[in-house]
């Protein structure tokens, strides 16, 4: 049976473009010079979704220790450079969006300059002229207030929105706004999400056209 909505709000990282495996990987590298070595299931549970400020706090608890001062500065470094020469959009997803006749929005933990430069560089950020991030809400995910301002702005209850998710974090937020959330499920795992709250999941961009009923 078909499920009913009014609007889709997507999440950005990991559902409209890949950065969350060149995040995890640059994290891993970083961390492992650090002497702390962290297992996919560490990762996709602390490292994933979240601000860079709470991966950081949970990094520092992990190793036991404060990171170096230019931690997060270096990694933002080497997170731009990944951006500009290999960041390409999820595939499957522009299709996707052009067959989706309700308004859309975008919600992401992300700051607002690393936003816009995805977006722009993946030529995206026309179709998000209705986004918000992390700077614009008092707390990020897993709080409902991205996923609350965004379904304000669109003019369209909480109950008649679907989210578009892939983290544990983005799960919970969306479920906490009243919200049912599709999780993308290519890099993470199925029943992880489902136990956050997740009301389907779908390994690709053409599952997640059915799922909307777009076909």
């Amino acid at each position: 049976m078909p499920h009913s909505y009014k609007a889709i709000i997507f999440d950005c990282d990991g559902v409209i473009v890949d950065t969350e495996t060149m995040s995890n990987n640059i994290y891993t590298s970083m961390l492992r010079e650090q002497g702390l070595d962290i297992d996919k299931k560490t990762l996709l549970e602390q490292f994933t979704g979240f601000t860079n400020q709470e991966t950081m706090r949970n990094a520092e608890k992990l190793l036991g220790r404060a990171l170096p001062e230019n931690f997060d500065q270096e990694y933002r470094k080497q997170f731009h450079q990944m951006i500009m020469t290999q960041l390409e959009p999820i595939s499957g997803v522009r299709e996707l969006l052009q067959k989706i006749p309700t308004p859309i929005a975008m919600a992401t933990n992300a700051r607002r300059l690393e936003m816009d430069l995805k977006l722009n560089k993946i030529q995206l950020a026309d179709t998000f002229s209705v986004r918000f991030c992390v700077e614009d809400v008092k707390h990020g995910k897993p709080a409902p207030d991205l996923y609350l301002k965004a379904a304000q702005a669109l003019n369209v209850a909480p109950e008649d929105c679907i989210v578009i998710e892939d983290s544990v974090t983005g799960i919970k937020a969306g479920c906490a706004a009243g919200m049912k959330v599709f999780a993308y499920s290519a890099e993470m795992d199925q029943a992880t999400q489902t136990a956050a709250g997740a009301t389907a999941c779908f390994d690709s961009m053409s599952d997640l056209e059915i799922l909307l009923d777009l076909n």
